[in-house]
């Protein structure tokens, strides 16, 4: 990040917790500490005045919410957890004096069923505040929420108040409170309806427009309130995984103006929905030949106007159909023309801001901007001595599935590496979601540890439109896993791959796909790893029985209970040739501790080499560094015995 715009000055950080300071790492193999540490910082947000910063700082286990001014440079501290019995979900601004914090934790409801709660609290942004909930207790003949941190809108009637979404008076059916942050007092402004599950309000604070899901029959709609009637109407209907599907983005100044995301060519687009005409017109914003749109919308703060949508195509990015701010961000990437530089936060006269510069080789940097003195000041690096002397970058390729569809991956090749090498294929999680050229750890330690690394993004990722991502459901472990195996053919006639030395890693779908890859094409791979991975895809789908998404998982895995047990590792293990590693956390939500239990059982009854290591109280997504340094550890022992370099 050397090359800078014409009269924009980039200077260098001034505060105190803007260096947690790493040494600089030289080139060479780098301590395991340095991945599974974590980011140092999380979350920088600028208040609305521009005058101040909040964050989140890991030191060690413990994260902090920590309290920055930008005149005087002090910082403190205003609360901290181990991230054992919570975690901070979020921190954001409520006005210039307070800030709202959500808490998430597991706990134990009815039926025995565990699950994921968040609590919602107030902050008074000075040193030694306490900490207001801002949920009171439940009173008889009221519903205990389980999340309590839907916040709709904030500054709303005033400074001093938000609207907050409650499921508090009929399970599953929100009711809008106006919320006190100063003293938690509430009063309802929309009251719940059984036909509505969520509200969504316009830029003036009205409820607008309601989202349903009828967990019986997996369909959703959206009714709405056109300006200047009382009556709602149905907008949409969809079945689920239907490319009928919309998704409500949020609403412009003007109330009438609903900016949605929807199917355009096969494609998911932007789109203004006028809603003062009835046949409810669609007006194309911004749409991507390749790729889907899809994402949280950018406002203007001074003009309270949507200007543009985070996105995410082969890497992840702002995109604006705003000129002025198309402008801006031009002139940002020509500054910074190496990185992916992502506007996070704007002060409420858009003339301050937050920015977050980011590729694969630079895990991400905030940087705090003025518009009128152009200048850039560097605050804080996410992971200290990460960079370009010791990370590679992604190649983006492409292949030809066995059925001629076109699949596309990341490929990470160790810096100096010629000839075949030893491969770790990484397939994600999910499996709707996708892997991109930005950084990301698991693909990093790999790389700086010397293997070539390989990310597929096989059918059933998103961001590759509707019928790509459909082909996901129903259908586990087949054309899917196919994918991966193809691309990792691939690599080994290109000559890319040793035939001879390669692993599958990959964690909770990933993690399936990994013992899957081990037991249908055993000779394929010399040792596979799964973290949380699926062994037995129709327990996994009956472990929702208790929860409203049932019907949804029975969809989206199959109802075919002998297609799931013929794809389902559990049942191949006497296939298995390769070492397997298997990891998981006992409080896992997602992916139930069972199974990986089971797999162990079968795989010892089989006789095969294996390990097993279970992490006591650890997470679907290891938040306690213990937890992360145990995992890392194992994996590490494991690939120098398996596939040593």
């Amino acid at each position: 990040m050397h090359n800078f715009l014409s009269g924009l000055l980039l200077a260098s950080g001034f505060l105190a917790f803007s260096s947690v300071a790493a040494e600089d790492n030289k080139a060479g193999v780098l301590p395991l500490e340095t991945f599974y540490q974590g980011e140092r910082i999380e979350q920088l947000k600028l208040s609305p005045d521009g005058k101040r910063l909040v964050a989140l700082k890991n030191i060690k286990e413990d994260t902090l919410i920590q309290l920055i001014d930008l005149i005087s440079g002090e910082s403190v501290y205003l609360g901290k957890t181990d991230n054992k019995k919570y975690r901070f979900a979020w921190v954001r601004w409520a006005n210039n004096t307070h800030l709202l914090a959500s808490f998430r934790y597991g706990d134990v409801r009815g039926l025995n069923t565990k699950t994921t709660e968040t609590r919602l609290f107030s902050i008074e942004a000075k040193e030694g505040a306490e900490l207001l909930p801002m949920v009171k207790a439940v009173r008889k003949g009221e519903h205990q929420s389980q999340f309590q941190d839907d916040v709709i809108k904030l500054r709303f009637p005033d400074d001093d108040h938000f609207l907050l979404g409650l499921d508090r008076e009929m399970a599953g059916h929100d009711t809008i409170y106006q919320v006190n942050v100063k003293t938690g007092k509430a009063s309802v402004v929309q009251r719940h309806k059984t036909n509505v599950a969520s509200w969504v309000v316009d830029r003036q604070g009205q409820a607008r427009a309601s989202v349903d899901y009828n967990a019986k029959t997996t369909e959703s709609s959206v009714r709405v309130l056109r300006p200047g009637q009382t009556e709602w109407v149905d907008a949409w209907r969809w079945p689920a995984f239907s490319e009928q599907a919309i998704s409500l983005l949020g609403f412009g100044k003007d109330p009438k103006d609903l900016y949605i995301s929807a199917n355009h060519e096969g494609r998911l687009a932007v789109f203004k929905v006028d809603l003062s005409k009835a046949d409810l017109p669609r007006q194309l914003i911004l749409s991507h030949p390749v790729y889907d749109i899809e994402g949280s919308l950018i406002y203007s703060a001074a003009r309270d106007e949507p200007v543009g949508i985070y996105f995410s195509d082969e890497s992840s990015r702002s995109l604006f159909w705003d000129d002025e701010f198309k402008a801006f961000q031009a002139g940002l990437d020509k500054a910074l023309p190496d990185t992916v530089n992502y506007i996070t936060n704007l002060s409420s006269d858009d003339r301050s801001y937050l920015l977050y510069a980011t590729n694969a080789t630079t895990p991400g940097v905030y940087l705090l901007g003025n518009r009128d003195e152009k200048t850039l000041i560097h605050l804080a690096e996410t992971f200290p001595g990460l960079n370009e002397e010791n990370l590679v970058h992604k190649e983006k390729i492409s292949y030809k599935a066995r059925d001629g569809l076109n699949i596309e991956g990341y490929l990470s090749i160790p810096k100096g590496k010629t000839g075949p090498g030893a491969l770790v294929v990484l397939p994600h999680g999910g499996p709707f979601s996708q892997d991109s050229n930005s950084f990301d750890t698991f693909s990093a330690y790999l790389a700086n540890k010397g293997y070539i690394v390989f990310q597929p993004n096989f059918r059933g990722s998103s961001g590759y439109g509707h019928q790509f991502l459909t082909q996901a459901v129903g259908q586990y472990g087949m054309a899917m896993q196919d994918d991966i195996t193809d691309g990792t053919k691939y690599l080994i006639e290109q000559k890319i791959a040793d035939p001879k030395r390669i692993c599958i890693m990959g964690a909770s779908y990933g993690g399936y796909a990994a013992l899957l890859g081990a037991a249908r094409t055993p000779d394929l791979y010399q040792c596979a790893i799964s973290f949380a991975g699926i062994s037995d895809l129709r327990e996994q789908r009956n472990s929702y029985r208790n929860y409203t998404n049932y019907n949804l998982a029975k969809k989206q895995m199959g109802e075919d209970n002998d297609q799931l047990e013929q794809n389902s590792p559990l049942n191949m293990v006497e296939n298995i040739k390769a070492p397997v590693l298997l990891l998981h956390g006992t409080e896992d939500l997602s992916v139930r501790v069972k199974q990986s239990r089971m797999m162990a059982e079968e795989l010892a009854d089989e006789n095969k080499v294996f390990s097993y290591i279970e992490i006591e109280d650890g997470t679907h997504h290891l938040d306690y560094l213990p937890h992360r340094k145990q995992t890392f550890e194992a994996i590490d022992a494991f690939l120098n015995k398996y596939l040593p370099l």
